[in-house]
């Protein structure tokens, strides 16, 4: 008899024919706390194998921290050792010079292609409507991509931060990082995605309260909800039971773990 997706996770077995794509990932050492080996792209490999996780989309810490060149670097020469399982974010530093962003852009244009843009432009110091970020939303626009943010901050909030640039881009799919983070971050990001319906949310975090992920999927429907993790930032198994576990339908779960991401992320 077929086990169900909740079956699954109580007898610790992963399910074999579900594609799971952590949809929000990174990889090596942070500043903040100790990760280890846990964080090279071997270490994630193994953990994914572990899980059934078919797919991460990465960017690496140092991307995000102090050297985005470099950490975009990393993130392709990953994917080349193992083609297919992880994919690279790329990332921006919008304090950076203008023709610097742009000569990064083209780079992985042309050596590799370009899935996605990550931003975080808190760790960034700035904001997602900062001018350093226009040749990411421009080439992201004209091929269609989407951009993954940790969160859309900006003058007037993130409503207004979405507003402003969806009327600047039509092309592009805003995914909100983090949008399971307890009840107020739950309401709010609902709140976006019912406002705007090239809004996607990001589930990657440890604060998925008993019932968010229900009141997500009653807001805002499966389709536009993906599942992430953080590893090796955060340990992917509690996420996974999580979502395995949550009272939706298998059909709804299938969607978040992977289906939506293969179509966003044209995997």
């Amino acid at each position: 008899m077929t086990m169900s997706l909740q079956e699954h996770a109580v007898t610790g077995t992963p399910p074999d024919d579900v594609y799971i794509v952590d949809a929000h990932a990174h990889m090596g050492p942070y500043f903040a706390f100790m990760i280890g080996d846990e964080g090279s792209a071997e270490a994630m490999v193994r953990s994914m194998d572990r899980l059934g996780i078919d797919v991460s989309i990465l960017s690496p810490h140092i991307a995000i921290t102090c050297d985005y060149r470099e950490g975009n670097r990393q993130a392709y020469e990953a994917a080349r050792r193992f083609p297919g399982r992880i994919v690279p974010f790329v990332v921006v530093n919008p304090n950076y010079p203008v023709a610097e962003i742009e000569a990064e852009i083209s780079r992985w244009h042309e050596d590799g292609g370009i899935t996605a843009f990550k931003l975080h432009s808190r760790l960034h110091s700035a904001t997602c409507l900062d001018d350093g970020y226009a040749p990411a939303y421009e080439y992201a626009n004209e091929h269609g991509l989407p951009i993954l943010s940790h969160s859309w901050n900006g003058e007037g909030g993130p409503e207004k931060v979405i507003e402003t640039l969806s009327e600047r881009y039509e092309n592009i799919q805003f995914v909100n990082a983090h949008s399971s983070s307890g009840w107020e971050v739950i309401d709010q990001a609902c709140d976006l995605a019912e406002q705007f319906d090239r809004v996607h949310l990001d589930l990657t975090g440890s604060r998925l309260v008993y019932g968010g992920l229900e009141r997500m999927v009653a807001r805002v429907g499966a389709d536009r909800i993906l599942w992430g993790t953080d590893n090796p930032f955060i340990d992917p198994r509690p996420g996974l039971g999580r979502m395995l576990c949550a009272q939706v339908s298998d059909d709804d779960k299938r969607k978040m773990l992977g289906l939506n991401a293969k179509e966003l992320y044209r995997l």
